[in-house]
């Protein structure tokens, strides 16, 4: 007869293989934060070796603990265990229930694997595996070297270059964006400081060399959603520290004068203090995160209890991007927390979210002196509030490790570690399963190589190679707008029904109603051209005076244009004034609508002609091995264009208006004027 085996007798994890594991974990980690730009690159062969083991790591590791019977794992306080656990369920559930499971369930990895580390470093340091102070040191030693990383990239480029040009640069080193810099400084900042006061002597003097160093790349990022943050941090620590009152004083004294001094050491912070100039143009930056916080609250709302899937949002915020006043043609991010948890996590990824802070403060506000790890969450997520950097490793890690630090410990339960190790499993085989890219980007890079090097035959496979991209997702502006200068000669009809796909996903789309206008031309629809034409200029207006202009074809659709023009821009004043107070293109509406009669008049000089590159399509798609894709519409533009006032950029006019003028009447005077042309 056979007996159970006891814990005594239970096989033991490798003395060896759990540290060999974490310092494996540990260096691929600091290959994909560290090899700039370290947020992109992780999506590039071979670095994306380092990636997929960086969030293996601690998974590897997780597993190994909950399955060993002869040193359980030390988990924390059930409150805290199973919200983590509702945590990692609400990821996996989103990604499954998602439209584009494949990809969600990828995305969802950076989360998984930070609950699988905040498990895993909770035990070690109850254990005693890991000694707190051993840790501290480590974690600070680990953003010096990356404070140093970004200081040795950034110094160079700032060699010759006036502070203006500097600050409008920023610092992006060593993640690849001046957010993400800004992000580490502000978790650095807590650690490198408590470090340098519990130290002596030459320790203490690089430790503070080290806080200042800090200090200086918040300041060389530029961002302003650092300042508040780096003020609730000075706040804070300064209420819990354990001076006495006189000494409190004289800092809360000091606070808002270093707060300012850090403010106006940045021209785009001093920016702040400044009051903005009625006549300019909205700022771009603004413009964009007030249309991505409109897109996430109607994106939540379409799915509000698991949202779109982790990771999705370049793919879903096509879907809204029309009913956008402005902003990007598709984003990667919705730059706020919050708005992302809502958006890809729904209701239940935001209230697991709220569940872990509201813990973590209950442990700060009970713990008898502040930790860093502690203020680091403090500060964190003030600058959360403006900016989404969960899904890059390093900073979903450095919350892990936050949380691991705060939470409490429970007594032992022998059958939670199994439960754990069982789901994990789970949540791996899934992953394993069905985690799979989006085949869509490979699709219409592939179909845009091909059209721009295959023979006169290849186009039939271009069109179906980015018809079976549309099948896959519908919502692909770029599939649309290609697809529709394939098919301008050989089907104008299909082609005109692409070009309304495009516009109907991103309205402000340049050179979309020109490619609409030659589609309805070769229809022989004149004043729907001249209508799509003068749609074009007013969105451009920079097209006004496009070489495309010069060829006869279009020549003699100039009257019919410029009065659609003329019409097109009463309708837009009509509108523009319809809202509660005056906006800026209201008053540049009739700088650009005195143009009319000059619509077409192309000075005479060389042109060049050239096609846009989406330099931004591989790191939406998650896959810098893709080349930046070319549009195959031919853009023509003076090489020396006149000197005039500068006339509004493209997308200057909100794209919901753009899609009311495409559909409103045709001006009175097109048809007789086309009519005596003709």
């Amino acid at each position: 007869m056979t007996r159970p085996a006891d814990a005594a007798s239970a096989p033991a994890t490798s003395p060896g293989l759990l540290p060999a594991i974490a310092s494996i974990g540990v260096a691929c980690l600091a290959v994909i934060t560290l090899a700039s730009p370290g947020a992109t690159r992780m999506f590039a062969w071979p670095w994306s070796l380092a990636y997929a083991g960086a969030l293996l790591a601690p998974v590897l590791l997780l597993l190994l603990r909950a399955f060993d019977r002869t040193r359980p794992l030390v988990l924390p306080a059930p409150a805290w265990t199973f919200t983590a656990l509702a945590c990692a369920s609400t990821v996996l559930a989103s990604a499954l229930a998602s439209p584009w499971r494949g990809p969600g369930l990828l995305a969802s990895a950076p989360l998984l694997a930070a609950v699988a580390l905040c498990f895993v470093l909770f035990d070690a340091l109850r254990s005693g595996r890991l000694r707190p102070a051993r840790l501290d040191l480590c974690v600070g030693l680990a953003f010096t070297a990356t404070l140093l990383t970004s200081l040795v990239l950034w110094l160079p480029t700032t060699f010759g270059r006036s502070l203006a040009l500097i600050a409008d640069a920023r610092n992006p080193f060593p993640l690849g964006h001046a957010s993400y810099t800004a992000g580490l400084a502000l978790l650095a900042l807590p650690w490198l400081c408590t470090l340098a006061l519990r130290t002596a002597g030459r320790t203490r003097l690089g430790w503070s060399i080290a806080t200042a160093l800090a200090l200086l790349l918040l300041v060389s990022s530029g961002s302003r959603a650092a300042i508040p943050a780096l003020a609730a941090l000075g706040v804070v620590a300064l209420l819990r520290s354990p001076l006495d009152r006189k000494r409190k004083v004289l800092l809360a004294l000091a606070l808002p004068l270093a707060a300012l001094l850090v403010t106006v050491a940045n021209p785009r912070t001093r920016a702040m203090l400044t009051r903005a100039d009625p006549a300019a143009a909205p700022n771009l930056s603004n413009v964009q995160r007030s249309a991505m916080l409109t897109a996430a609250a109607r994106m939540g709302a379409d799915r509000p209890l698991l949202g779109w899937g982790p990771g999705t949002t370049p793919l879903a915020y096509p879907r809204f991007r029309a009913g956008l006043d402005g902003g990007a043609e598709n984003v990667l991010q919705l730059h706020s927390t919050p708005a992302q948890l809502w958006a890809e996590l729904g209701a239940a990824g935001l209230a697991c979210a709220l569940a872990l802070a509201a813990f973590a403060l209950h442990a700060f506000v009970r713990s008898p002196a502040p930790s860093p790890a502690a203020l680091a969450l403090v500060g964190y997520a003030v600058f959360s509030l403006a900016d989404w950097q969960l899904d890059v490793p390093v900073f979903a890690f450095a919350v892990a490790l936050c949380l691991a630090q705060l939470a409490p410990t429970a007594a032992p339960s022998p059958l939670l570690p199994r439960f754990l190790g069982s789901f994990t499993l789970f949540a791996l085989a899934t992953l394993a399963l069905l985690g799979r890219p989006d085949p869509t980007p490979d699709l219409n890079v592939r179909a845009l190589a091909l059209a721009r090097t295959a023979p006169p035959a290849a186009p039939a496979e271009v069109v179906a190679l980015l018809r079976e991209s549309l099948a896959l997702n519908p919502d692909q502006e770029i599939a649309h707008f290609n697809l529709g200068w394939l098919l301008l000669i050989s089907d104008p009809a299909a082609a005109e029904r692409a070009f309304l796909e495009a516009i109907h996903l991103v309205p402000d789309k340049g050179g979309v109603y020109f490619g609409l206008g030659l589609a309805r031309l070769n229809q022989n629809r004149p004043a729907a051209a001249a209508r799509a034409f003068a749609l074009e200029c007013l969105n451009d207006p920079a097209f006004l005076s496009s070489p495309w202009w010069r060829e006869p074809a279009f020549t003699a659709l100039l009257p019919a244009t410029r009065a659609e023009f003329a019409h097109l821009a009463s309708l837009t004043a009509t509108a523009l004034h319809r809202t509660p107070h005056p906006t800026w293109a209201a008053a540049q509406l009739p700088r650009v609508a005195a143009l009319a009669p000059r619509l077409g008049d192309v000075p005479a000089g060389p042109e060049r002609s050239s096609r846009r590159e989406r330099t931004a399509y591989p790191v939406l798609a998650r896959n810098l091995d893709l080349p930046p894709p070319l549009d195959l519409y031919d853009v023509r533009e003076l090489t020396a264009p006149p000197a005039s006032a500068p006339l509004p950029s493209k997308s200057w006019l909100p794209s919901p208006l753009l899609l009311e003028l495409l559909d409103a009447p045709l001006a009175p005077a097109a048809a007789p004027i086309l009519n005596r042309k003709s």
